[in-house]
């Protein structure tokens, strides 16, 4: 690895030790991408391939940091699952860790190889499934929700449409440090990401790291047009096997307006329908060792995030700072007729004029239990959005209640105290 790298990388994480950091690491054909938070806590989401536990290690002590708080196994694919052993068995502690569940689908090929049953042996046995809307404790000041999981997504009915290809399979995360917004969805494909798109689960976000690798079958158009990202990071290799990322997908970004700055951990060098970014945008040109690194870190106080690999470095302005959203209650159903603890509603009303993601607002009753308001997807400006309860453990109490509206920083935006209510009587707050 170049010196220069090491350098560079562990200057930046110094001087930048109190932002939101994102190390996509160089694992050629594979996905690691480490996070570190403002408290210095780590979420590792993926491990690339048997073997490449060495690297994440390095890119570890550039961050100056010793253990994973929580890992992340998208899928069942050993290049996103292989090097957790080599973490492990090098003496890495990893506290908390997280996959799709399901694992009977697993094929018997994969679940009797060598690299799963190091996986499942270290780490896998012990992996809590993460559920669709299910939130990961990574840092107060940084959120973690899963948004799709085993081919089902946020807001789908039940029961839910599961996947049949351990791609699309794959957990999606949004990542929200303030007004700074993150997806990734190790390898999903056009089924998961059009579900995503049909509910609007994530829209405008700062930055993504192209799902599957910049492959042909991700990225399609209408989960794109929702994302709008400003920074796209292609994790990729010099692998003719799969040609990643395809010139078409490449081409496909060129086309988005606006357009986004687009990277890659490397060089693909290989012909046939594989392309590249330009090679000041590559953090490997030679695609010859471990130097193509990736790394984003946020300044939410400055409103931007750099984007740092090699000796380069690309600064972009957050979308969403200096916004301030206008999201009330506005009306509710606290006795409606029927099974209460189903059919209980809320409704909440956007009055700005700029859409906002509820994928981490919640309401939160008197007795502090909650609502997530995730699967209301994004409320434009000007519309209003209804939730019924569906068994959440908040309850609208007959008898009177005081509901709090809090959003994805947990800073409360509205609140709202209501006597005692009749069957089917909708409370209107006039807010």
């Amino acid at each position: 690895m170049k010196s220069s790298l090491f350098v560079f990388l562990a200057l930046s994480s110094s001087l930048f030790s109190q932002n939101l950091r994102v190390y996509h690491i160089d694992v050629e054909q594979a996905d690691a991408t480490l996070f570190v938070s403002p408290s210095g806590k780590t979420l590792l989401v993926d491990s690339g391939k048997n073997g490449h536990g060495r690297r994440i290690q390095n890119v570890m002590q550039l961050a100056g940091v010793t253990k994973i708080n929580y890992f992340v196994n998208t899928h069942y694919h050993e290049d996103h699952y292989g090097g957790i052993d080599d973490l492990v068995r090098a003496g890495v502690q990893v506290d908390s860790a997280y996959d799709r569940g399901d694992k009977d689908f697993i094929p018997p090929e994969t679940k009797n190889g060598s690299a799963y049953k190091g996986y499942d042996t270290t780490i896998g046995f012990r992996a809590v499934h993460l559920q669709r809307g299910r939130t990961i404790p990574f840092d107060p000041n940084v959120s973690v929700t899963c948004i799709s999981s085993g081919g089902t997504v946020l807001g789908e009915n039940n029961p839910p449409q599961t996947g049949h290809d351990e791609n699309d399979m794959s957990i999606s995360l949004l990542i929200q440090s303030g007004a700074f917004r993150y997806f990734l969805g190790g390898d999903i494909e056009e089924t998961t990401e059009q579900k995503i798109a049909d509910r609007d689960l994530v829209t405008d976000v700062d930055a993504y790291q192209s799902d599957h690798h910049g492959s042909n079958t991700s990225s399609s158009a209408d989960f794109m047009n929702d994302l709008k990202p400003s920074v796209i990071v292609i994790s990729n290799g010099n692998n003719g096997k799969y040609e990643h990322p395809r010139q078409v997908t490449l081409d496909f970004y060129a086309a988005m307006s606006p357009k986004p700055i687009v990277f890659q951990t490397n060089k693909y060098l290989k012909g046939g329908a594989g392309g590249n970014v330009g090679d000041d945008f590559i953090g490997d040109p030679e695609s010859s060792d471990e130097d193509g690194t990736v790394l984003l870190t946020v300044n939410t106080a400055a409103g931007n995030f750099t984007a740092t690999y090699r000796n380069k470095s690309h600064t972009v302005a957050i979308k969403g700072g200096g916004t301030t959203p206008n999201v009330v209650i506005d009306r509710l159903v606290p006795d409606p007729v029927g099974n209460d603890t189903n059919l209980e509603e809320v409704t909440i009303r956007n009055k700005g004029t700029s859409s906002v993601a509820m994928v981490n607002w919640f309401l939160q009753d008197e007795s502090g239990k909650v609502w997530s308001l995730a699967s209301l997807g994004t409320v434009a400006g000007g519309q209003s959005a209804t939730i019924r309860r569906n068994g959440m453990p908040m309850s609208l109490n007959n008898s009177g209640d005081e509901i709090i509206l809090f959003d994805e920083n947990r800073v409360e935006m509205d609140k709202f105290r209501y006597g005692v209510v009749g069957e089917g009587v909708v409370v209107s707050t006039g807010h």
